[in-house]
């Protein structure tokens, strides 16, 4: 039987072991907001990826849950069309199980530092509507990011990725811009 003294040893000592491994554990993190415009029958998005924790991000796994958590899934209805990442990574689409997901990774470039963002795109038939639902209960927009290339090392899960929703004042504004702008253009102005 321990002492009562070595007893409040062991529970100080792990208590700051605790504490110690606190940052080493919320080392990966990161939020993630997606914009979209249509373009004809497709949607044109664009994600924004803010590395939130301490250490670097090398891939960012948009629309997918890894293998054990609880299977892999893939949650895109349609196969996109990746279109942009940051410099050095790669986005290759990837169909899987019951859909389709983008696999951004690092090949060349650098790791989204802490404090940083990542912006990449992809067009696809899904609406945002459809972005918006669900699969299997997960919202479609699960991703998860690793430090390192895909399904090696840490991981963390950046659910769901949030749509921008324009301001009204900017929308507003906008519409008054169009009108003025329509309104110019039916009555010129002669010059005598």
């Amino acid at each position: 039987m321990l002492s009562r003294r070595t007893l409040n040893i062991v529970v100080v000592l792990s208590g700051l072991m605790m504490i110690g491994a606190a940052p080493a554990l919320g080392g990966l993190a990161a939020s993630a907001t997606i914009s979209d415009t249509q373009n004809g029958s497709n949607y044109n998005y664009t994600m924004a990826l803010t590395n939130t924790g301490t250490t670097g991000i090398g891939t960012f796994w948009f629309a997918w849950t890894p293998p054990g958590d609880p299977i892999e899934y893939d949650f895109l209805p349609s196969l996109p069309t990746p279109t942009g990442e940051p410099a050095g990574w790669v986005g290759p689409a990837s169909p899987g199980f019951p859909g389709n997901s983008i696999e951004y990774y690092n090949l060349s470039g650098s790791a989204i530092a802490p404090d940083q963002i990542g912006t990449f795109s992809f067009t696809s038939p899904d609406s945002p509507a459809v972005l918006k639902g669900t699969s299997f209960g997960f919202p479609i927009t699960t991703s998860f990011i690793y430090g390192g290339l895909p399904e090696v090392g840490s991981f963390a899960q950046v659910s769901p990725v949030a749509f921008v929703v324009p301001e009204p004042s900017s929308i507003a504004l906008l519409a008054i811009g169009s009108a003025a702008l329509l309104g110019r253009r039916r009555n010129p102005r002669t010059v005598g």
